[in-house]
């Protein structure tokens, strides 16, 4: 396995074993030839629990059901281990979701461990509706311990109050925002994840400009996926293509502050191709080494999508982090059959999660996008050199 990792792109730093800088930005990736990502990401749901209950949310339920304490930290341990020894110092991610973490009453002692260590990133995704002094001082005192390797995804699903608390709530989007504003005055990273569906794609051009207002260093833009408590929401799903084309006339319109905003978006990954060289792959980084979704019962799947469905990999209850890592390669190829699909520019996850459901119009939406790029490709006989992407970003 290659051991000397460069994070390449306009917007990613360098990013060398034993040298590793906090980048504002992050793009999941990982090498076809390695089949394991540049930045090992471990993302751990130990609870459902969460103080709001969005229409839009993927999770199949909201119970208070809590990974045990000794089971999370142990998992901190494992984790530091492998991405020292196979990325380095940093190079690894220990990112914590739900639910929402700040009700996870030992999110204190993983910062506090982390911070000891000195060797993984750490990154929140939060709803930002917790606002109180103790939880904004100890992300303070946490990216100022791990030398500003901290990261706050901040869930944000529109520019206005009326597209934001349509799916999360009345009055929750000024209390977001001043989360994050006061992210920005702590000086640490936030990035923006927005769900996009036919009531809020109109917003991209004013959301772009309400995140540069706010200090946001990256946007993730989703494409709505209907499952969960959104399976009611499948009306409101818009075509894959339609969001592509959107979020692409930004891009292209768009100056360099714009174009970072959207690193790791398919824009950007097209445009590496074309400017940098960089083939994409024919597949994304579902199964890839380096890659965990660990749920509040100690499941682990290699991606959130695939949540529900039979391709875990096990369970963290009776299995190493490092036995499941071996288990992957048969993951992998259970993954990418039959033999001949090409999930160029989409998720396989999704795909996949379509198939067993039968849906079919989603999945057709799905299969609309990545034949609109396919043939545009410039990595169709350049598999050995091409960098495989997270393109759903549900992270």
């Amino acid at each position: 396995m290659n051991t000397a990792i460069e994070q390449r792109g306009p917007f990613i730093e360098s990013d060398h074993i034993g040298t590793r800088q906090p980048t504002r930005n992050y793009v999941m990736q990982g090498s076809v030839r390695d089949k394991a990502l540049d930045t090992y990401h471990l993302i751990l749901a130990p609870t459902h629990a969460c103080n709001l209950r969005c229409k839009h949310c993927y999770l199949p339920d909201h119970a208070a059901h809590l990974l045990p304490e000794e089971v999370a930290l142990r998992l901190v341990e494992e984790w530091s281990e492998i991405s020292s020894q196979e990325r380095g110092p940093f190079g690894g991610i220990f990112h914590v979701k739900g639910g929402e973490p700040f009700v996870v009453p030992y999110l204190g002692k993983i910062m506090a461990r982390l911070v000891e260590l000195q060797s993984l990133r750490l990154m929140l995704t939060t709803n930002g509706t917790y606002t109180s002094v103790k939880v904004l001082e100890s992300l303070r005192a946490c990216n100022e311990g791990l030398h500003g390797h901290v990261t706050v995804v901040v869930s944000l699903d529109g520019s206005s109050p009326a597209t934001h608390e349509a799916l999360r709530g009345a009055g929750q989007f000024d209390i977001t925002v001043g989360f994050l504003r006061a992210l920005q005055k702590l000086n640490v990273q936030s990035h923006l994840n927005c769900v996009l569906h036919t009531g809020n794609v109109h917003e991209i051009p004013a959301y772009i400009k309400l995140a540069k207002d706010l200090g946001a260093d990256q946007i993730n833009f989703l494409p709505l996926v209907p499952k969960g408590f959104g399976a009611e929401l499948r009306s409101l799903q818009a075509p894959h293509v339609l969001l592509h084309s959107a979020l692409q006339d930004e891009y292209d319109s768009g100056d360099q502050g714009t174009k970072r905003l959207l690193a790791g978006s398919l824009s950007h990954i097209r445009d590496r191709e074309r400017s940098e060289d960089i083939p994409a792959a024919h597949e994304c980084v579902a199964a890839y080494r380096g890659l965990f979704y660990i749920t509040p019962d100690g499941s682990v799947f290699t991606c959130p999508n695939l949540l529900g469905t039979d391709h875990s990999l096990g369970n963290v209850h009776t299995t190493s982090l490092r036995g499941l890592c071996d288990r992957l390669p048969v993951l992998y190829r259970r993954l990418r059959s039959p033999e001949g699909v090409d999930d160029r520019f989409i998720c396989t996850g999704e795909r996949v999660l379509y198939e067993i459901n039968g849906q079919m119009v989603s999945l057709r939406s799905l299969q609309a996008l990545q034949q609109k790029f396919a043939h545009e490709s410039t990595s169709l006989n350049r598999e050995s050199d091409a960098m495989a992407y997270c393109v759903s970003r549900n992270y």
